[in-house]
């Protein structure tokens, strides 16, 4: 029997194929729905990918290898993008696994160069953490599988990223797998594999953050059929008449609010333009005498001048766009919005749009009828019971230093309003339920999800669930909800580490380069 294991073993370790398989697939089941103690196999997964540095002969070759497990590690995680696009799926899928070869390129050339240990030690995590801070920052971004998520079910082994941020267990796991691939000295390994994880446990059990205030808030999941028009109803009013009754048999006499999910309004909002939706809505609100804030597509329209280089086109003799937004509903009669910023590549909007509009010199296409939806960029908060709260929507909310700025601005609990019923039921809305509970640890903040077909629920804190509801159901709750205004490190400074490791990145890409240059002037 430990012959058999042995030999499998050496049959991975030597053989560079099956290392980059083997390795993504231990990538792809470290992340939810599999639960802890899954998420820790990713360290050896990352020691087999660092493996073949020493098996591939050139940083060519070690990207076309380690594609393979790339591919397989993103099919696992991902697979479900193709329930709501099967070429973008299919597409993304392909792209963002060639993305990844690009570090791990670098990450051969530092295993490859005369650079001491010291400096190829932190140096190694730090390429990979450049490229996920990188990645967050630009129109192609893809954070869903950044390694960090995958300890979002094993919140308790992570509560140091209320200072790193989630990029901190990036470092974290390419350092310690680093480590044992270079036969690091046994104690040093030790020490950096335990240390955090056992200072993070105390620290999970013994602080106890004091709410300032509670507010009791009202959520709802209606679970509408997203792949039928108008959810299968006749007409855009009656799922919204609907769902008002529905909210309006949940609410007690202590509600401060109701929140909807996105795109639970069916008809289009536009801003100064009130339709039916809008006066059907008014009327349950004034009664209600609390705000509503509900997830539905919104007309916004300019003044000539002031659009953005590419709109939808002209509405009453004005330029428009179209937002994915979160819409609140005041009893005064007054409406505030947030337009959603982080739109997905491809399925909301054209990567570099504005870019392209501009280097087309000659008029050759026809930017409007590509414009898809509009990328909001302002902190807009909505006021729940007296206090400032974000409705992230959906794909906001896998962004840390998008999620911190809100609680930087003073939010006092944290909203995600998400239609996940386009991926079916799949891993995809339990991976985004998880990936919340980052975000609270992250910020110190209780986080509330309003989830069309769900999961719904509450996270705490410290990442604690509270409540969760069932997939593919109709649904609603009231929750008094824990107010914080303690700003944590992160929420302070942000993605400081991302800086860091990318100074750290082109120090070390510096000196590989010069003693390059040297030994070639000194062979």
């Amino acid at each position: 029997m430990t012959a058999g294991l042995t030999n499998l073993f050496l049959h991975i370790w030597n053989r560079k194929w099956t290392a980059s398989l083997v390795s993504g697939l231990l990538l792809g089941i470290s992340f939810s729905p599999f639960p802890f103690p899954f998420p820790l196999l990713i360290i050896p997964a990352f020691v087999l990918m660092l493996r073949l540095t020493e098996l591939t002969g050139s940083a060519r070759e070690m990207a076309y290898v380690s594609y393979a497990g790339l591919l397989l590690w993103n099919i696992i995680t991902t697979y479900w993008l193709t329930f709501a696009t099967i070429a973008g799926g299919i597409a993304a899928i392909l792209a963002n696994s060639a993305i990844m070869t690009l570090p791990l390129m670098l990450i051969w050339m530092i295993r490859h160069s005369r650079l001491p240990f010291w400096l190829t030690a932190p140096s190694t995590p730090a390429v990979w953490l450049t490229y996920e801070f990188l990645h967050f920052r630009w129109d192609l971004s893809w954070p869903w599988i950044s390694l960090g998520n995958s300890f979002a079910t094993a919140p308790w082994l992570v509560q140091y990223i209320s200072v790193t941020g989630m990029l901190g267990i990036t470092f974290w796991i390419v350092l310690c797998a680093w480590l044992i691939f270079r036969k690091a000295h046994r104690y040093l390994v030790l020490a950096v594999l335990a240390v955090p994880a056992l200072g993070s446990a105390a620290w999970y059990h013994l602080y106890e953050l004091k709410p300032v205030d509670t507010t009791e808030v009202a959520v709802m999941q209606p679970n509408y059929d997203s792949y039928l028009h108008l959810s299968g109803y006749p007409d855009a009013i009656t799922p919204l008449e609907e769902l008002l009754e529905l909210s309006d048999e949940t609410i007690t006499s202590e509600t401060r609010a109701v929140f909807w999910p996105e795109n639970a309004i069916k008809a289009l909002i536009r801003q100064d333009d009130p339709g039916q939706a809008d006066v059907v809505i008014r009327d349950y609100v004034e009664s209600w005498d609390i705000p509503l804030i509900a997830g539905s597509s919104f007309l916004r329209r300019y003044e000539p001048g002031q659009e953005p280089p590419v709109v939808r086109g002209e509405f009453g003799g004005r330029p428009y766009n179209i937002y994915n937004s979160a819409l609140g509903f005041y009893p005064d009669g007054s409406l505030d919005f947030y337009k959603k910023a982080k739109l997905v590549p491809m399925v909301e909007r054209v990567p570099f749009l504005h870019t392209l509009y501009r280097i087309d010199l000659f008029g050759w296409i026809d930017w409007s009828s590509l414009a898809m939806f509009g990328k909001g960029k302002t902190l807009d908060m909505f006021d729940v019971g007296g206090h400032k709260v974000p409705a992230l929507i959906c794909y906001d909310s896998v962004y840390p230093d998008w999620v911190r700025s809100f609680v930087n601005n003073n939010a006092g609990f944290l909203m995600v309003i998400t239609n996940d019923g386009w991926w079916g039921n799949t891993s995809g809305h339990i991976q985004h339920y998880e990936f919340a509970r980052l975000r609270a640890v992250e910020t110190r903040r209780t986080v509330l999800r309003s989830a069309n077909n769900g999961l719904s629920g509450v996270i705490h804190a410290n990442g604690n669930v509270a409540v969760k509801t069932t997939y593919w159901t109709q649904d609603r709750f009231v929750y008094d909800v824990p107010i914080y205004d303690h700003k944590t490190f992160y929420v302070r400074y942000g993605d400081w580490i991302g800086w860091l490791s990318l100074a750290l990145t082109l120090i070390a890409s510096g000196m590989m380069s010069r003693t390059k240059m040297t030994g070639r002037r000194n062979p």
